[in-house]
Parts: structure tokens; C-alpha cells; sequence
């Protein structure tokens, strides 16, 4: 697991497997071997991030996964409800300079550029807000001993 939230640690000591914690740039995991995870899991990583960095952290997402590895990614986005909408605009600011956090992020269109992905499934966690993007790396699942 990579992580920068010291609060992982805790989580990973009550895993019910084995779990190892490292602090990268998700841009940057060239210490970590090609085709290494089974999954890839960030949650609310890609609406902190510029639009200029998310290829590349997609492009890395795509090479230390295993072929058919899966990933979910948890963003945050405008809502199509004016109502809530409008709030998140008047929000927008404060969630920006407090988390770097934007509602416009364009992380979907990025995975779209990725050859080696494929989105599975889309679906809100919380209104139209919170988006659950489900992919996977395209390939063969390496067969497995016995």
C-alpha cells in the first residue's frame, strides 16, 4: 500500500493480509517493479491533483499493475443538482486552499488516454458527488501454481 496518511498505518496492522506501507510520489513509483500490485486503491488522490500530473500518475498506475490487476479510484465532483452544486461552488475556494481538492478534475478523460486501462463500472457513493471509478489493466491474468 502506498500512502502519505499516518492513520494507514493502523489499518494495515489489522489487515487480515499481509500489508506494507510506502510513502511515494504517485507520479514517480519507479522503485516499484512493473506488473507488481493486484490492486490499486486512492481514494480522493486524482481531484488533488492537476490535470498536467494525472496522466502521469495513470500512466504509473498502468505499469506497476499485473496484468488484468484492478483498480478503484474515489473522486469528488460537480454536482448536476443545482442546489448542491451551487453549494460546492460557494465551497470551492475553502475545499481548494484547506485539501488542493478541486470538483473539476478531469480523471475519467485521463483513463480514457490509457491504452493499457479499461473503466469497468462508474456509480456515486453520495449524491452525483462522490464518483467510484472500477477498472482494470488490460491483459492476461498470469496463471496461478496448483
Amino acid at each position: 500500500m502506498i500512502s502519505a496518511r499516518p492513520c494507514c498505518a493502523k489499518r494495515a496492522r489489522k489487515a487480515s493480509c499481509s500489508v506494507h506501507l510506502l510513502h511515494r510520489d504517485a507520479t514517480r513509483l519507479e522503485d516499484i517493479p512493473s506488473n507488481h500490485f493486484d490492486w490499486y486503491i486512492a481514494t480522493f488522490l486524482f481531484c488533488v491533483m492537476s490535470d498536467a500530473l494525472q496522466p502521469l500518475a495513470l500512466a504509473e498506475l498502468a505499469r506497476v499493475l499485473k496484468p488484468a490487476g484492478r483498480f478503484k479510484l474515489i473522486e469528488m465532483r460537480f454536482s448536476e443538482q443545482p442546489r448542491l452544486r451551487w453549494r460546492q461552488k460557494l465551497f470551492a475556494p475553502f475545499v481548494e486552499a484547506v485539501y488542493g481538492a478541486r470538483f473539476d478534475r478531469r480523471t475519467l478523460e485521463h483513463l480514457e488516454d490509457q491504452p493499457q486501462l479499461r473503466v469497468t463500472r462508474t456509480s456515486f457513493l453520495k449524491a452525483d458527488t462522490y464518483l467510484l471509478i472500477e477498472g482494470l489493466k488490460r491483459g492476461e491474468a498470469p496463471d496461478l501454481p496448483g
